[in-house]
């Protein structure tokens, strides 16, 4: 999903352009060592689900939560995750705001993963959608465009 979420901002041709401070020939960029460039502020308002599947421990309600994980240099990878939403897969509602501080826009990717909360054998996996941060900004069907699990 990384991948793919990765060639969203191209139309998934495969080939994607490498950020300029890692094309030039007299680059020192370290991503264990960011010193330069402003940090940007992002901020994420999950409001709500809808019709999210059914767990295979679960009955027929849900419980259910979203795991939002930043990918990229080693500083900008963090992960939050929403409260639990207990017996309502039809139209879960979390409304909550998250922040993350990312250092290198370039090369984020934010990643949203669904799962079912289980009582016995932890979480279950329910879907996931992977998108680069720079694609965020942008109103195209080729960064928003639907895709399945």
């Amino acid at each position: 999903d990384l991948q793919n979420g990765k060639f969203l901002d191209n139309g998934g041709s495969g080939y994607i352009l490498k950020p300029h401070f890692l094309r030039e020939s007299k680059s020192y960029f370290n991503p264990s060592n960011i010193k330069e460039g402003m940090p940007i502020t992002l901020t994420i308002r999950l409001i709500s689900g809808i019709q999210l599947p059914l767990t295979h421990s679960s009955s027929n309600k849900g419980d259910s939560l979203v795991i939002i994980e930043v990918f990229g240099v080693p500083n900008d990878q963090m992960k939050q995750q929403t409260r639990v939403i207990k017996k309502n897969a039809f139209s879960p509602r979390w409304n909550e705001t998250f922040t993350f501080i990312i250092h290198v826009p370039e090369l984020a990717l934010i990643r949203f993963v669904v799962e079912g909360q289980g009582l016995i054998a932890g979480n279950e996996f329910l879907g996931q959608y992977t998108l680069p941060l720079l694609c965020m900004n942008k109103a195209s069907e080729m960064c928003l465009g639907n895709r399945s699990s």
